[in-house]
């Protein structure tokens, strides 16, 4: 039996830890957020008609492996994830509407952490911790936190995190990985937050844009179960036009997005609710496509989407097998 130290307990990490935790190994998650969410993330924010919910990150996700079907069908069963029975829309460059295809698509819920949290169980990973190094070598590495705290020793080490933060934190202990790291780009995201007291006149619960030289994406939460409270809607922002934006203030990007659904749907009332979050890493423009990396001379790996691809069930299945590899 081994001990791992995962750093990063998002959709990849869990995966892994899982994995090895299954196998009998010894695994210690850590994450620099406050709690469950990172790209799952679900914002609450008060308002005179109770909470408004917002998946800010990632609106839905999709099964297609039969490992993670079988992941899926658990959680559903606990109610950790629901089946998201919405109208899905694309714009194309014409300017017209296409229906989607029918996919079965699925939502965390109460909210898109609830993926998350249900992937958590058992593994109890420590939330509100930031890696700041790694010291030592196979068999005897620590972590060096922001607080000052260190801990260890683990056999082995997992970065579960973006391939920008792979590369600082690898840089002097793995060169092969830390550069392959180092190669990928990440493309940032504009999400503007905004809520109604109800809902906006719209035939669709999302839709994704083809040539809209602000909008990539704008969704509903009125159809996705087990949300409550106000009518809310996230806008996510194109790349480029988010990159463009990027140092922007927070309100002044709220209000291009609120203009930006203002253009489609029409005159609108005035929000509870107008915010905006910025993702610098929202989605990975290249992989290396090799599911995972492994140093085995160092005892390092790393998973992730950026090594697999722009999914969450990609992420999931990069973590998965790298924790299936290590345990055989």
């Amino acid at each position: 039996m081994a001990s791992f130290a995962i750093i990063g307990a998002g959709i990849s990490g869990l995966a892994c830890g899982k994995a090895l935790a299954d196998a009998g190994h010894q695994v210690a998650l850590s994450d620099k957020g406050r709690g469950p969410g990172g790209r799952m993330s679900t914002r609450r924010v008060d308002t005179p008609l109770g909470q408004a919910y917002f998946d800010h990150g990632a609106q839905f996700f999709t099964q297609r492996n039969p490992d993670f079907q079988k992941t899926i069908a658990a959680l559903e069963t606990q109610g950790a994830v629901a089946m998201w029975r919405g109208t899905f829309v694309r714009m194309d460059r014409d300017g017209q509407f296409q229906t989607l295809g029918d996919e079965p698509r699925y939502v965390g819920t109460p909210g898109m952490n609830g993926l998350v949290r249900g992937l958590a169980t058992g593994l109890n990973p420590a939330w509100g911790k930031r890696v700041r190094a790694l010291s030592g070598q196979k068999g005897a590495w620590h972590l060096q936190f922001e607080t000052g705290e260190t801990l260890g020793p683990y056999d082995q080490v997992i970065c579960a995190v973006p391939a920008e933060q792979v590369s600082d934190l690898l840089a002097a202990h793995t060169r092969p990985i830390s550069e392959q790291a180092r190669a990928i780009r990440s493309l940032p995201c504009w999400a503007g937050l905004i809520a109604f007291d109800a809902p906006l006149a719209l035939d669709w619960d999302m839709a994704r844009f083809d040539a809209h030289p602000v909008l990539d994406v704008i969704s509903s939460s009125v159809s996705k179960p087990g949300r409550t409270g106000p009518a809310t809607y996230v806008v996510h922002a194109h790349p480029a036009w988010s990159a463009a934006q990027l140092e922007e203030s927070a309100d002044q990007i709220s209000v291009a997005l609120f203009e930006a659904l203002a253009e489609l749907a029409g005159p609108l009332p005035k929000p509870l609710v107008q915010a905006a979050h910025r993702w610098r890493y929202a989605r990975v423009e290249t992989s290396h496509g090799p599911g995972y990396l492994y140093d085995e001379g160092q005892g390092i790996g790393a998973c992730g989407d950026w090594l697999s691809g722009p999914r969450v069930e990609s992420a999931w299945l990069s973590g998965h097998h790298l924790g299936r590899a290590l345990s055989a």
